[in-house]
């Protein structure tokens, strides 16, 4: 595989005065540096999450509607159906909505179309199906902004259809009762990044009157739903699954309880991350096994016996998964050994599971840094899923190679497709001229927020303090950094050689390091060598030992040596790798005092700069910058001879600007725009 790609970043961890006795952690004002954020004003409002304010429920197009027409059916009541999808957004809503509507004394039904046979979204067998049962009033929950045919077909019936989604909305809505979407074009709503479940919670905060009442009971639905969806975990979202961990944490529901329990992280720090990698793929698993009454029960029943069954269930079922996923992985992994593929992927098989196959899309994906197509084949049809990589757009080329195509519907980014077996060769190849006339822009794959220069600054209060950016997800992401120029010191394999347990240090401090999905052989460097380590720091706690650990995203060999000498030897140099090296005002002045007081010379090997005197005040590429700035000011002359550098000071004694270095109007001319990044508030609307 290629090495990953870095984008070295613009800010260190060297903090601003504006946040000098702020009372805000060193580590943590870094970060909130680097995301835009210059005073201990503004990062108090981006740190709120306790005291948030939630919209009026009542802004939502719709609402007024949808509540005069559940309030009709809890007082006649009728029979009403809760219609959802078979993901953990869609099971989370159903379960929140189903269960108030219990309570509140409907007659309800859930049904949860089957993921192989019904696929996606509401249908006009499931429609009739719930006809025949007495329904008179569907509430869709995560799913319905395209049905208006289902729709029509429910009201041919005497149905009333009330939809509820997040989804994007298409030029013509369904003729219902109600159509709530955050997304809709005329929408007055303050917040359109809302979960399914998020859309549902306010519903039910329109029908009650009273959101802090509902949040109490339904808030940790609400969060296990909008972490699992990816939603944007900014403005609303990061209240709503602030308060729904807080309920994890304290007071559960039963099924929630016995599945932390199962999966054996009951009794470990409870984060948005447990709820991405314990609890969400557990409930997934049924709903890509075509199980999700499992799901359902899990989170509607209040009996310990019953939820604690569902939950070891759900656990075999996820095993079950994982085993199902494992085999496409290996069939996958072993065509494409031989073929390293320069093109989007996409094979077939009729031995491959429907419900995993897009998991698998999304690894293979990763690793080969292509898009992935999967297709299932099934006598004379083939079912695909389809995932991207970058900014290649991969509804677009679905839409350019149509004609190979029986049907295929989704976004940019994942999308389905059918296709007839015969026709897949055809389609593969012209995927591949699609994708060779019209290929993704190149970026990084690594983006670290900050550089680590001060090793002291990882240190175990400094990283607790980054807790105060919980909860992380998408949008606000935990923290990711770089060091350069440590020693690597160990390597060890663990998890039976699937993972390695590294150990670095830098400046006398030590580090213990975790480095998942990676052996031995994967790596490029070895132990004693000098390496960049691209990483997230985080507290681990094993059998009541606390300690510090950095979660490796990526290591390789140091590239200070590189950049050094092609700021000195004056090659093209990569301007976004030296932005955070660029030497201020007051340091260029510090490296002149230092080498005037040892006597206007000094002189080390490039090999040797880690370790020079002026490298432990000063980093080495900056040091490097210093020197050419003060070579075009004619404050400087270099000599390399036998791969040394000798620096000598002119004896001028005259004055200078440092505008009048090219090198430094460059590093500062661009920095000034390059580092101003955007305040991270969602593109979004905001609250």
């Amino acid at each position: 595989m290629e090495r990953m790609k870095w984008k070295m970043p613009h800010f260190t961890d060297e903090v601003k005065d504006a946040f000098m006795g702020s009372g805000y952690a060193k580590l943590l004002a870094a970060v909130l540096q680097a995301r835009g954020i210059e005073t201990p004003e503004e990062a108090g409002l981006y740190l709120m999450h306790d005291k948030m304010q939630l919209c009026d429920p009542l802004l939502l197009d719709g609402m007024e509607e949808a509540v005069s027409r559940i309030r009709q059916a809890i007082e006649k009541r009728e029979r009403v159906a809760v219609y959802g999808d078979y993901d953990v957004d869609g099971i989370t809503s159903s379960c929140l909505l189903a269960d108030y509507f219990i309570k509140r004394g409907l007659d309800c039904e859930v049904y949860i179309p089957d993921r192989l046979d019904e696929g996606y979204g509401v249908n006009k067998k499931a429609v009739g199906l719930l006809h025949g049962k007495g329904v008179s009033l569907i509430v869709t929950v995560d799913c319905g902004i395209t049905a208006c045919v289902e729709t029509e077909f429910a009201k041919s019936l005497g149905m009333d259809v009330i939809i509820t989604d997040h989804h994007e909305c298409p030029k013509e809505l369904p003729e219902a009762v109600a159509v709530i979407d955050p997304r809709r074009s005329d929408s007055k709503y303050p917040f359109d990044a809302l979960a399914g479940v998020g859309v549902a919670f306010k519903l039910i905060c329109a029908l009650e009157g009273d959101t802090k009442a509902v949040l109490g009971r339904y808030a940790d639905l609400v969060a296990v739903g909008t972490v699992a969806d990816v939603m944007p975990l900014v403005g609303e979202n990061r209240f709503l699954v602030y308060c729904g961990l807080e309920k994890l944490r304290n007071d559960p529901r039963p099924g929630f309880a016995a599945l932390l329990e199962e999966a054996g992280a009951a009794h470990r720090p409870l984060s948005a991350v447990t709820v991405g990698f314990s609890l969400a793929p557990r409930i997934n698993a049924a709903g890509r096994l075509c199980k999700t009454g499992i799901s359902l029960r899990l989170l509607l029943s209040e009996d310990p016996v019953e939820t604690a069954r569902c939950a070891k269930e759900l656990c075999d079922l996820n095993r079950r998964r994982q085993e199902l996923e494992t085999k496409v992985w290996e069939d996958a992994t072993a065509v494409l050994t031989e073929l390293e593929p320069k093109s989007p992927i996409v094979l077939e098989s009729c031995s491959w599971h429907p419900g995993v196959v897009g998991i698998a899309a999304s690894r293979l994906t990763e690793e080969y840094r292509l898009p992935t197509i999967m297709i299932c084949v099934d006598d004379d049809s083939g079912k695909g899923s389809c995932r991207s990589y970058g900014d290649f757009n991969l509804f677009e080329a679905l839409s350019a190679c149509s004609e190979y195509l029986e049907s295929f519907g989704g976004h940019a980014f994942a999308a389905g497709l059918n296709i007839k077996p015969e026709k897949i060769d055809a389609f593969r190849s012209a995927l591949a001229e699609y994708y060779r006339k019209n290929p993704p822009t190149e970026r990084p794959d690594l983006e670290p927020e900050i550089l680590i220069n001060d090793a002291s600054s990882l240190s175990m209060e400094g990283i607790e303090a980054l807790g105060k950016l919980e909860p992380c997800g998408c949008e606000n992401e935990r923290p990711l950094m770089c060091m350069c120029d440590a020693v690597l010191e160990s390597v060890l394999p663990i998890g039976n050689g699937k993972h390695l347990r590294l150990r670095v240090s830098k400046n006398g401090f030590a580090f213990d390091c975790v480095f998942f999905s990676h052996s031995a052989d994967m790596l490029c460097v070895s132990e004693g060598m000098t390496v960049d380590i691209c990483f997230t720091p985080q507290i681990n706690e094993f059998r009541s030992h606390r300690g510090i650990q950095l979660l490796i995203a990526d290591i390789r060999p140091s590239e200070t040596l590189k950049n050094c000498r092609g700021v000195i030897e004056r090659d093209e140099i990569r301007l976004d790798e030296l932005m955070v090296f660029r030497p201020k005002r007051e340091e260029l002045i510090f490296v002149w005092k230092k080498l005037k007081e040892s006597g206007g010379r000094m002189e080390f090997s490039f090999s040797e700069l880690a370790s020079a005197y002026f490298c432990k005040l000063i980093a080495p590429v900056k040091l490097c910058l210093c020197i050419r700035i003060f070579c075009e000011l004619k404050l400087l002359n270099i000599r390399i001879y036998d791969g040394r550098l000798c620096c000598t000071a002119c004896d001028g004694g005259f004055k200078t600007e440092l505008s009048h270095s090219p090198l430094f109007r460059l590093l500062w001319d661009a920095g000034d725009s390059a580092t101003a990044k955007e305040k991270p508030v969602s593109e979004r609307k905001a609250v």
